[in-house]
């Protein structure tokens, strides 16, 4: 069965006060396998993986995040305009000389960004541009608002 059954007991007993002091059964466990010699099956004691070593000190953490890990890819892609940034661009073109809906100016930026933006993204920053007098607001025969820049009804 077990070898040294009363060694094994008495040492259990001597680290019973060392090992209850933590709160967490998963810790007291991993104490009892370290100090019993146990083999553990992940390499570096208590290492995840990664880095097997220590690494104290203040500027260490460039060491640490620069070690490349397995299963972590880190891809960067173009970030993409925000809504407000593709209405000002429609603002400085010539597209808002004809009256145009909230549907015209999503469509336009599909067409010409190429992303998809919900037609709630541009109802605030219009209204706003209506306010500051950027753009004019009108509602159409369909009872929809249309801007346009004044000036170019």
């Amino acid at each position: 069965m077990i070898k040294d059954f009363d060694k094994l007991k008495q040492q259990l007993n001597e680290l019973s006060e060392a090992v209850n002091k933590f709160e967490s059964e998963a810790v007291q466990l991993r104490v009892v396998e370290l100090v019993l010699g146990q083999n553990d099956p992940r390499p570096g004691g208590f290492s995840e993986g990664g880095i097997n070593d220590f690494i104290a000190g203040p500027g260490m953490m460039q060491v640490v995040r620069s070690t490349s890990r397995p299963g972590r890819r880190r891809t960067t892609t173009d970030s993409a305009k925000g809504a407000v940034a593709a209405l000002n661009d429609l603002l400085e073109s010539d597209f808002f000389d004809a009256p145009r809906t909230i549907g015209d100016i999503v469509a336009r930026c599909q067409e010409t960004f190429g992303m998809r933006y919900k037609s709630n993204a541009f109802s605030g920053p219009l209204s706003r541009h209506a306010r500051t007098g950027v753009l004019s607001r009108e509602k159409n025969a369909d009872g929809k608002f249309v801007y346009v820049k004044p000036g170019t009804d």
